[in-house]
C-alpha cells in the first residue's frame, strides 16, 4: 500500500509540474503579446475557437478600460465586436464638392435673339454689301430672294431714301423670324390698303417683286416722278398703303433653302414629319430635297390659306395633319402668320386688301358675296387691276366643303372689305427668274393706281 501511495503522489507532484509550466507559459505569452498578466475578459467563448497564442487579440484600451470600470460584463464586446462598433461609431464625412457646377439644360430658343436672327443684329455691319448710288438696292438675279436678304434690302433702301416710308415686325413665327411690314405713304389718311405676298412657301418670287414694288416707290416719290398728271408725293399724300412683302419667311425659307434653313428642333422635327407623312398618305413620292422645293405651308405645316376664320369648320377636304398644303390648322387663325395680316387690317382705316399669289396671270374677285354694294366695290377695284396689269378677271366661287376659305374669302365675308387675289406669272411653283420680267412690267404701277383710286 505504501508504494502505491508513493506512486500516486510522485504523479500528482509531476501533473502539478506541467500545469505550473503550462501556466507560465501562457503568463509569459500573454505578456509578450500584451504587456500584461492580466488575460483579456470575454464574455463569448467561441472567440476562442481554434485556440492559439498567435491569435489572442484585446479589445482596444477604452472598451476594456471602459468594461473595467464599470464591472458590467455585458457591456464587454469581444474584439470582433468592438471593431464593428468603431466602424459605425466613426462619423461619416461628406462628400466632397468638386467645384463643378450641376449642369442644367438648354432652355429652347423662344425669341429671335435665341437663334442670332437677322432682325436682331446692328445693320450697320451690312453697309459694305450695300449697292451704290447708280444700283438698285433690290437684285433681280435670282428669284431665290431669301428672308435674311430682304431684312438687309429694307435697311439698305431705308438709308437711301430716309423719311419717306417706315416698317416695322408684326409678330415671331413658330421658327423665330419676323414678319415685317412697310409702311408707305401718310399713316394718317382716312384710306388705307393693305397687300400681303407670299402666304404659300413656294410662291417666293412675290418676295421679291413686292420688294421691286416698294423700291420702284421710293425712286419715284423722292424723284418726284409722276403717275398720270399727279406726282408720287401728291398721290400718296391723302393715302397710306401696307405692305407684307414676306408673310411665311418660314416657309420660304424651307422652299427655298430646304430642312436645314430651320433654326429650331421643333420647326425642323415638323418640317421632317410633313414630308413622312405625305410620304406614307401617298401625296409624295418625292425625296425630301425635292418636296420641299414645292412645299406651300408654314414651319408648322398649315396652309396659311385655309386657317382664316372663314369656313373653317365646314372645309373638310383637307389634309388632317401636318402637310405642304390643305392642312387648316388646329383651329381658325391659329397661326402667327395670319394673326399678322388680320391684325394688320384691323389697326387701321382699310379699303382693301389685296393678296398676291403664283401662278396664273389672273385677278380672282366675288367669292360668291351677294351684297350687291360690297360685290360692286370689289369689281371696281378688280376691273382697275385688270387695266394696269392686263390680268383678265376670274370670279371665285364660295368656299366650301372642298374648297376652304382663303384670306380675300375672309375679308369679303367676315369684313365687309373688298378684296382681290392677283396670281402672277406662268408655270408651275417654285417660278424661275425668267418669269419675272413680265411679271414686273404688269405690276410695276400697281401702287400708283391703288394711291389714285383712294387718295
Amino acid at each position: 500500500m505504501k508504494k502505491k501511495h508513493t506512486g500516486a503522489i510522485v504523479l500528482f507532484t509531476v501533473l502539478a509540474g506541467l500545469i505550473a509550466v503550462a501556466i507560465a507559459y501562457f503568463s509569459v505569452m500573454l505578456y509578450v503579446k500584451t504587456g500584461s498578466f492580466i488575460p483579456p475578459v470575454l464574455s463569448d467563448m467561441s472567440g476562442l475557437t481554434g485556440f492559439g497564442i498567435a491569435d489572442v487579440k484585446v479589445s482596444d484600451e477604452a472598451d476594456s478600460s471602459a468594461a473595467h470600470i464599470s464591472g458590467d460584463m455585458s457591456d464587454v464586446k469581444t474584439s470582433d465586436e468592438a471593431e464593428k462598433v468603431n466602424v459605425t461609431k466613426k462619423p461619416t464625412q461628406k462628400p466632397k464638392k468638386s467645384g463643378k457646377k450641376k449642369p442644367t439644360t438648354t432652355p429652347a430658343p423662344s425669341k429671335p435673339e435665341d437663334v442670332n436672327d437677322i432682325s436682331t443684329h446692328d445693320m450697320k455691319q451690312y453697309l459694305g454689301e450695300m449697292p451704290g448710288e447708280d444700283s438698285d438696292i433690290v437684285s433681280t438675279a435670282t428669284s431665290v430672294y431669301t428672308y435674311e436678304q430682304m431684312v438687309k434690302d429694307l435697311y439698305f433702301l431705308d438709308q437711301r431714301y430716309p423719311g419717306i416710308f417706315t416698317y416695322e415686325t408684326l409678330g415671331v413665327t413658330k421658327d423665330l423670324r419676323q414678319i415685317y411690314a412697310v409702311t408707305l405713304g401718310n399713316p394718317a389718311a382716312p384710306n388705307h390698303v393693305v397687300i400681303q405676298y407670299t402666304v404659300h412657301s413656294r410662291e417666293y418670287i412675290n418676295c421679291l417683286l413686292a420688294m421691286k414694288q416698294i423700291e420702284y416707290y421710293l425712286k419715284n416719290y423722292a424723284a418726284g416722278e409722276t403717275y398720270g398728271d399727279r406726282s408720287y408725293p401728291d398721290l400718296f399724300a391723302n393715302f397710306c398703303l401696307h405692305v407684307i412683302p414676306m408673310a411665311n419667311p418660314d416657309g420660304v425659307s424651307v422652299s427655298e433653302l430646304g430642312i436645314d434653313s430651320m433654326r429650331t428642333a421643333s420647326a425642323k422635327g415638323i418640317i421632317q414629319y410633313c414630308w413622312e407623312s405625305d410620304t406614307q398618305l401617298g401625296r409624295t413620292a418625292a425625296p425630301i430635297e425635292d418636296y420641299l422645293k414645292t412645299f406651300k405651308a408654314n414651319a408648322n405645316g398649315v396652309d396659311l390659306n385655309k386657317n382664316f376664320p372663314v369656313g373653317w369648320d365646314g372645309y373638310t377636304d383637307g389634309v388632317p395633319v401636318p402637310s405642304t398644303d390643305c392642312h387648316k390648322g388646329v383651329s381658325p387663325a391659329s397661326e402667327v402668320e395670319t394673326q399678322a395680316i388680320i391684325n394688320l387690317v384691323h389697326a387701321n382705316p382699310t379699303v382693301a386688301v389685296i393678296s398676291y399669289h403664283s401662278a396664273g396671270d389672273l385677278i380672282y374677285w366675288n367669292y360668291g358675296v351677294e351684297d350687291e354694294n360690297l360685290l360692286a366695290a370689289d369689281r371696281n377695284l378688280a376691273i382697275n387691276l385688270n387695266n394696269v396689269t392686263g390680268y383678265p378677271t376670274a370670279v371665285s366661287e364660295k368656299y366650301n366643303w372642298h374648297l376652304a376659305g382663303g384670306c380675300s374669302d375672309y375679308f369679303m365675308w367676315e369684313e365687309g372689305i373688298p378684296s382681290v387675289t392677283l396670281e402672277t406669272g406662268q408655270g408651275t411653283c417654285p417660278l424661275d427668274i425668267s418669269a419675272f420680267s413680265s411679271m414686273w412690267n404688269a405690276n410695276r404701277d400697281v401702287y400708283a393706281l391703288l394711291a389714285a383710286m383712294y387718295g
